[in-house]
C-alpha cells in the first residue's frame, strides 16, 4: 500500500513538472516571439500590437486572457481590451530613459491567480518594450540628425563659398592698399588700391619686388625694423613710412604688418593707408593755427579792455541786486505777515503766488485752498474777471465759513490779467452770531412759554373744578338712575345701554380729571423752565424731582424712540445748586440719548445713587443706541461741535451741560462703544454737615 501511494505521488510530481515545463516553454516562446518582433524592423505600432498577441500566449489561460500596451495614453492591442469584463489583471510600467511612459497590461476574463513566473514574465516584457521604444526613438532622432547634418554641411559649404567670394571682393575693393609678399620682397598678391597708390597698372601686370624696385624711400633701415618687430611681437601696426611710386615720387603711408602662411611658406601681409591728403590738411591746419594765434592775441587784448568795463558794470549790478533783494525780502515779509490767506490767480484759477504753504504749490485755487474738484459755485475770482471790479462775499465750505475779497489786477491794455484774493476764516464769528440768535430765540421762547402756560392754565382751572363737581354729581345721580333702570329695562343714555354707560362714565370722568391734572403739571413745568435764571447755586435741589420734571417735559419726544426705565435712589440727599440749570443738563442729555437710538424702539435707563465714601451723587443715563466713535468722543464737549449740523444742531448743548456741571464742582464721564450704546455718568459732590 505504501508503495502504491509513493508511486501515485511520483506520477503527480511528474505531471506537475511536465505542466511547469510546458508553462516555461510557453513563456520562453512568448519572449522569443516578442524579441523577434522587436528585431524585425517593423514600425513601432506593428511591434506593439503584435506583441500583445504573443503576450497572451505566454500565460496559463490564453483563451481567457486579453492584453494591451499603453504608451503616452495611446492603446495598442491586436483586439479591443474589454476593461469592464476583466476580473483579474497584472501590469508593469514602461520606463524609457528613467521616465514612466506607459504600461504593459494583461487581464483574465475570470477570477484566477497569476504565477510568480508570470509576474516576472510581464516585467521582462515591459523592459524589452521599453528598450525597443528607446531604440526606435534613438534611431528616429539619429536619422533626423544625419539629415540635418547633411543640410548643415551643405549650408556651411555654401556659406564658406560666399565668405571666400566676399573676402576676395573686400580684398580687391578695399580703400587701403593690401599686399602679400615673400620674405625676399616678391609681391605675391596685391589689390588695386596698392597699385593705385604707387601709380602702377591696377591689373597687376607689372611684377614688383620691394627690394629690387626700391619701393621704400629708406629701404636699408625700414625692412630690418619691420622684420625685428614681426619676430618679437608677431605683428606691427600704425608705422608712418614713405613709399616711392613709379615716377620715384615720395608717398606718405601708415603701414601695418603681420605674418601669414601661403602654400605652407611664411609670408608678410601688409596694409598701407595713403595719408598724403592728411599731410596736406595737417600743413594747412598748422598755418591756420598760426593765423589763429595772431587773431587770439589781438582779441585777447580787446577782451581785457572789455573785461575792465564789465567789472565796473558788474559792481553796479551787484549793488542794485542787493537793493532789489532787500526790497523783495521786506515785501515778502509783509506779504507773509498777512494773517488771511492771500493768493494771486490767473483766468484759469491757477495759483501764481501765495503767502501760505497750502497755496505755495502750483495748482487750482479751489483744490489747494478748499480741497474741491471743480470751481466754486459762486467764485469771487470769476466774478472779478467778468465784472472787472472788486468783489466781497461770504461762502460756506463744509462746516466752515469764509469771508472772500477779490481785487482785479489790470495790464497795460486795462484788461484783468489776474485776481488778488483774500480769504478769512470766520467760522468762529458766525457761530457766535448763531449762538446770540439762539440765545435771543430761547429768551423769546421763554416769554412765549410763560404766556402760553398762563393762557392754558386759566381754562384748565375751571375744567378741573367742573370735572370734580360732575364726579360728585354722578355719585348722587347713579342710585336714582339705578331705580329708574329697574322699571325701564331698555334705558339708554348718550345712545349707550345703561349698563355700559354706568360701567364707563366714572372711568371717563376720572380720566378727564387725570388729564386736567397732567395739563397743570406740564404747564407748571413749562413756567418753571421759562423762569428767569440768575445763575446762583442757592437752591436745595432734589435730583430725583429734577429728573421727574424733565421727563414730563420731553416724554412725548422720548416716548416715540425708547422705553424709559427709572431706578432712583430714595435716600438721595439734596444738593446746593441751580435747579433750572441742572434741568437744562438733564434735558440735553435725554434728548441726545433718544436721538442716538436708531432702531424702532430702544431702551433708556435713568438711575441715581449716593456714593457715601466719595460724598457724591451719581446720575447715570444710558441708552442702547448707535454709540460714539473714538474721534467724536474727543470732541463732544467742544463748543459748536455737532454731528447733526444739517439737522439744525448748533453743537452747544453738551458744551453748556459740561460747563454747568463744572459750576457745581462736578464732572461728567462718558463711556461708549459703537453699536452698543452710550452711558453718561454725572458726579455732583454733596456738602458735608460742616459745610466742606
Amino acid at each position: 500500500m505504501k508503495h502504491i501511494i509513493q508511486r501515485k505521488e511520483c506520477i503527480e510530481c511528474a505531471k506537475k513538472l511536465e505542466y511547469d515545463l510546458k508553462e516555461r516553454i510557453k513563456e520562453l516562446e512568448c519572449l522569443y516571439n516578442i524579441s523577434s518582433q522587436i528585431e524585425s524592423g517593423k514600425s513601432l505600432t506593428q511591434i506593439l500590437e503584435n506583441s500583445t498577441a504573443y503576450l497572451v500566449k505566454g500565460f496559463q489561460y490564453p483563451e481567457k486572457a486579453c492584453s494591451v500596451i499603453i504608451l503616452e495614453k495611446e492603446q495598442f492591442s491586436n483586439k479591443k481590451y474589454p476593461c469592464e469584463k476583466v476580473k483579474a489583471s497584472l501590469q508593469a510600467d514602461i520606463v524609457v530613459n528613467g521616465k514612466p511612459r506607459g504600461l504593459v497590461k494583461i487581464g483574465y476574463l475570470h477570477k484566477a491567480e497569476f504565477l510568480e513566473e508570470e509576474k516576472k514574465l510581464i516585467k521582462e516584457i515591459s523592459r524589452m518594450i521599453s528598450k525597443a521604444i528607446e531604440k526606435h526613438e534613438l534611431q528616429a532622432e539619429l536619422k533626423k540628425y544625419v539629415g540635418n547634418l547633411k543640410e548643415l554641411v551643405k549650408a556651411k559649404t555654401k556659406e564658406l563659398e560666399k565668405s571666400k567670394q566676399r573676402f576676395e571682393d573686400l580684398f580687391e575693393n578695399a580703400p587701403d592698399g593690401i599686399v602679400i609678399s615673400k620674405l625676399n620682397g616678391d609681391i605675391i598678391k596685391a589689390n588695386r588700391a596698392f597699385y593705385r597708390i604707387l601709380h602702377y597698372p591696377e591689373d597687376g601686370s607689372v611684377k614688383l619686388n620691394f627690394v629690387k624696385n626700391k619701393l621704400y624711400a629708406n629701404i636699408s633701415s625700414i625692412r630690418p625694423y619691420i622684420f625685428k618687430n614681426l619676430k618679437e611681437k608677431g605683428h606691427m601696426e600704425g608705422v608712418e613710412m614713405t613709399l616711392l611710386d613709379a615716377d620715384g615720387c615720395e608717398c606718405s603711408v601708415i603701414g601695418s604688418f603681420i605674418y601669414v602662411e601661403v602654400d605652407g611658406k611664411r609670408c608678410i601681409e601688409a596694409v598701407y593707408k595713403d595719408i598724403r591728403l592728411r599731410k596736406e590738411l595737417e600743413q594747412k591746419l598748422i598755418e591756420q593755427n598760426e593765423n589763429l594765434e595772431k587773431i587770439v592775441k589781438k582779441r585777447t587784448a580787446d577782451l581785457e579792455n572789455q573785461k575792465d568795463l564789465l567789472v565796473d558794470k558788474n559792481k553796479e549790478l551787484l549793488s542794485l541786486t542787493e537793493k532789489i533783494k532787500e526790497s523783495k525780502n521786506k515785501l515778502q515779509t509783509l506779504f507773509d505777515a498777512i494773517t488771511d490767506q492771500v493768493i494771486m490767480i490767473d483766468s484759469d484759477f491757477n495759483i501764481k503766488m501765495a503767502n501760505r504753504k497750502e497755496g505755495a504749490h502750483r495748482g487750482k485755487c479751489f483744490n489747494k485752498i478748499f480741497n474741491l474738484k471743480q470751481a466754486c459755485p459762486e467764485c469771487p475770482g470769476a466774478m472779478v474777471f467778468q465784472q472787472k471790479k472788486a468783489i466781497t462775499l461770504e461762502q460756506k465750505y463744509g462746516d466752515d465759513y469764509y469771508l472772500l475779497q477779490a481785487y482785479p489786477i489790470f495790464n497795460e491794455q486795462a484788461e484783468v490779467e489776474g485776481v488778488l484774493e483774500f480769504s478769512r476764516l470766520i467760522t468762529k464769528q458766525k457761530n457766535m452770531e448763531m449762538q446770540l440768535l439762539q440765545t435771543d430765540k430761547l429768551a423769546s421762547l421763554g416769554q412765549l412759554v410763560s404766556g402760553v402756560a398762563h393762557e392754558i392754565n386759566n381754562p384748565n382751572t375751571f375744567i378741573r373744578g367742573n370735572v370734580s363737581i360732575i364726579q360728585e354729581a354722578m355719585e348722587d345721580i347713579l342710585p336714582i338712575l339705578d331705580q329708574y333702570h329697574q322699571k325701564e329695562k331698555n334705558l339708554q343714555i348718550a345712545r349707550l345701554n345703561y349698563d355700559v354707560f354706568k360701567s364707563n362714565i366714572l372711568i371717563l370722568l376720572e380720566d378727564m380729571a387725570q388729564g386736567t391734572n397732567r395739563i397743570k403739571t406740564i404747564v407748571d413745568g413749562l413756567r418753571k423752565f421759562a423762569k428767569r435764571d440768575d445763575g446762583v447755586l442757592v437752591d436745595d435741589v432734589d435730583l430725583n424731582e429734577i429728573i421727574q420734571s424733565c421727563l414730563r417735559l420731553v416724554s412725548n419726544q422720548i416716548g416715540r424712540k425708547a422705553k424709559v426705565k427709572l431706578s432712583l435712589d430714595e435716600r438721595l440727599p439734596k444738593i446746593k445748586g441751580n435747579a433750572q440749570r441742572l434741568e437744562q443738563v438733564v434735558v440735553n442729555i435725554l434728548i441726545n440719548a433718544s436721538q442716538a437710538i436708531v432702531k424702532k424702539m430702544g431702551n433708556l435707563l435713568i438711575a441715581t445713587s449716593f456714593l457715601e465714601k466719595e460724598r457724591e451723587i451719581l446720575l447715570k443715563i444710558a441708552d442702547d443706541g448707535k454709540g460714539i466713535d473714538e474721534k467724536t468722543m474727543k470732541q463732544i464737549f467742544d463748543p459748536f461741535f455737532t454731528t447733526k449740523r444739517h439737522q439744525g444742531g448748533t453743537g452747544l448743548g453738551l458744551s453748556i451741560a459740561y460747563g454747568i456741571i463744572k459750576e457745581h464742582r462736578g464732572r461728567i464721564e462718558v463711556h461708549s462703544k459703537l453699536g452698543s450704546g452710550t452711558t453718561f455718568s454725572i458726579f455732583i459732590p454733596v456738602k458735608s454737615k460742616e459745610g466742606k
